[in-house]
């Protein structure tokens, strides 16, 4: 259980820290001129909508992150089967997948304003964001199977 708690913790520091560096991005932005801002992302994809776009993207990961939080949260308070952790690791199961999804898309239609080797870094670190959404999903089920099962098992006795 105290591994838990330590995870519990470090993922409410690492949301913390998200949320807080999207007001200083947001800021550093604001203090560049027009010209430099359109030099920065006139090869991107969404153009000047690019920061948007990796704010929507960032947005999904802390929700994720905040559903897996809320899923060890409910580890600690309810025990390890319960309906509340599976839907919680459910839904960030299919934001991560969202995400990775996304990610893939965008770095392939980007495929000619990067080099090959950092392409196929980030289409790999995707696709093991989409297995972990894809486990994500996985534990989910082990879980709501288990209280199904604990359920059961305090009736018979």
């Amino acid at each position: 259980m105290r591994k838990i708690i330590i995870l519990n913790w470090v993922l409410k520091i690492f949301i913390g820290l998200l949320i807080l560096a999207i007001p200083i991005d947001e800021c550093l932005r604001y203090n560049m001129s027009s010209e430099v801002i359109t030099l920065m992302y006139k090869n991107s994809i969404f153009g000047i909508f690019s920061p948007y776009v990796m704010l929507v993207r960032i947005a999904i990961l802390i929700l994720a992150l905040f559903n897996i939080q809320k899923g060890l949260q409910g580890f600690i308070k309810e025990g390890f089967f319960n309906f509340k952790s599976s839907e919680r690791f459910n839904r960030s199961g299919y934001l991560l997948l969202l995400l990775s999804v996304s990610g893939i898309i965008i770095r392939l239609l980007g495929v000619n304003q990067s080099p090959e080797d950092q392409i196929l870094s980030d289409i790999i670190m995707y696709l093991l964001l989409l297995a972990i959404g894809f486990g994500l999903l996985a534990f989910s089920d082990v879980i709501k199977k288990g209280n199904i099962i604990e359920t059961e098992n305090n009736l018979t006795i």
